[in-house]
C-alpha cells in the first residue's frame, strides 16, 4: 500500500539513512526487472530496538520483553504479593532482567519499559487515581517510584489505553484508523484510537466508560465477575483463575454474560454512534472465549431506534487473549521514544501477529 508522507525524495533518503545508522531498518535484496537504478526495499530491523511490558494484578505480574517486530520474545509470570508500588518496581525489573539475560538482549538496545496501571491520571497526568482494589497505588506518582527501580526508562499508561495500543498494532485494529475498545479488567475501562493514533484527551483521561455503571451496583466489569463467581461457589480468586475453570457449562456464568451484555448493549451502540468509530474492541483481562460471548450478548442488544438509516459500527472481540496486556505495556516505549516523536504528535503515553507464535513462557511457581 502507497503512503504520500509529503515529504520530497531527498528528505526520506536522508531519513532512512539515519535510521540505517542507528540500526533501526536494514535493506532488503533489491527489486529486478526493473529499468535504471534499482531500488532497495527497507525494513524494520527486529533486533533494532526492544522493550519489555508489564502487566499486573491483585496476586500475580507478567512481564515480557518485545523487539521491534512486534515478536514477543518472551513472557515471565511470577506472584506478586501485595500489590505496593515499591514492590511492582522490584518485581517488574526482576523479571525483565531475567528475559534480557535468557535472550541475550544488548543493553543498548533496550529502549524503555512499560506499565500498564489499573486508574487514571489526576491533573498533571503525574499522580494515578487508582482503582479502589488497588488503594496503596491511589495518589502515586508511579513513574517516579518505578523509574527509581529501573535502569531503563519508564513509561507508565492506564491499561486500557495500553491494550488500545497493543490491538492497533497486532491485533484486529490493525487495518483500522478508529476503533473504539472496551477493556474489561478491574474496572470498565478502555481507549480510543483516532486517524491511526491513540487520542488520550486534554488531561489524558479519554477512554473508560465505568461511569455508566456506578459502584455499589451490578456492573460489567471482572472484578464484579469474580465476585459473581465466588459467591455461585467456584474458585476464582483473580483472573488468570479463569483459565483452569470449567466456564463453559457454567450457569453462573451465562447469568453474568447476560446481564453486563445487556448493560454493555445499551450503551455502547449509542457511544458508537456519536464516536463513530469502524469498530468497537471487547477486550481485557476475559479469556478469548468469555470475550466471544460476551460480544455477541453486546451485539444482539438494540438500541438504535427502528428506521434510523446510518450505520453503526461491529462489536468484535480481541484476539490477543492473555498477552494483550504485556503486548500493549510493552508498546508504550516503543511508541514514546520512535512514533510519536517522528509524527509531531503531542507527548502522550511495535509488530507481527503475537497470538500462537513462539513465545518463551517462564510460569514461576506461586
Amino acid at each position: 500500500m502507497a503512503i504520500d508522507a509529503g515529504l520530497t525524495p531527498p528528505a526520506i533518503t536522508q531519513i532512512c539513512k539515519v535510521l540505517l545508522h542507528h540500526g533501526l531498518v536494514h535493506e532488503l535484496p533489491a527489486r529486478k526487472g526493473q529499468r535504471g537504478q534499482p531500488s532497495r526495499p527497507l525494513a524494520v530491523d527486529p533486533a533494532g530496538g526492544f522493550a519489555g511490558g508489564v502487566n499486573f494484578s491483585h496476586s500475580y505480574m507478567e512481564v515480557g520483553v518485545m523487539d521491534l517486530s512486534g515478536r514477543l520474545l518472551g513472557v515471565r509470570k511470577t506472584a506478586l504479593g501485595e500489590p505496593r508500588p515499591q514492590t511492582i518496581a522490584d518485581t517488574a525489573v526482576a523479571g525483565v532482567r531475567d528475559l534480557v539475560r535468557r535472550h541475550r538482549v544488548p543493553a543498548d538496545r533496550m529502549l524503555g519499559l512499560g506499565f500498564a496501571v489499573p486508574g487514571d491520571f489526576r491533573e498533571g497526568g503525574r499522580r494515578l487515581l487508582a482503582h479502589p482494589a488497588f488503594p496503596h497505588l491511589n495518589d502515586q506518582d508511579l513513574g517516579e517510584i518505578f523509574q527509581s527501580a529501573s535502569p531503563w526508562p519508564v513509561f507508565v499508561e492506564n491499561d486500557g489505553r495500553t491494550s488500545a495500543i497493543g490491538e492497533r498494532i497486532i491485533g484486529i485494529g490493525r487495518g483500522l484508523s478508529a476503533f473504539m475498545l472496551i477493556h474489561i479488567g478491574h474496572g470498565v475501562g478502555g481507549g480510543l484510537i483516532i486517524d491511526g493514533r491513540p487520542f488520550r484527551g486534554a488531561r489524558g483521561n479519554a477512554g473508560p466508560i465505568g461511569l455508566f455503571f456506578p459502584y455499589g451496583l451490578p456492573r460489567p466489569s471482572g472484578e464484579d465477575l469474580l465476585a459473581h463467581l465466588r459467591a455461585a461457589g467456584l474458585a476464582a480468586d483473580d483472573f488468570d483463575a479463569l483459565d483452569a475453570l470449567d466456564l463453559e457449562s457454567s450457569g453462573a456464568l451465562d447469568v453474568w454474560l447476560g446481564r453486563a451484555g445487556e448493560q454493555l448493549g445499551r450503551v455502547l451502540p449509542l457511544l458508537g454512534r456519536f464516536i463513530d468509530p469502524e469498530a468497537i474492541v471487547i477486550a481485557g483481562r476475559l479469556p478469548p472465549v468469555l470475550l466471544d460471548r460476551l460480544a455477541e450478548v453486546i451485539s444482539q442488544v438494540d438500541v438504535i431506534p427502528p428506521g434510523d438509516p446510518l450505520p453503526g459500527p461491529a462489536v468484535v472481540a480481541s484476539r490477543l487473549g492473555s498477552l494483550a496486556g504485556v503486548v500493549g505495556a510493552a508498546s508504550l516505549p516503543i511508541y514514546e521514544r520512535l512514533i510519536r516523536g517522528a509524527s509531531g504528535e503531542p507527548k502522550s503515553r511495535i509488530p507481527a501477529e503475537t497470538r500462537g507464535s513462539a513465545v518463551d513462557v517462564v510460569d514461576v511457581a506461586r
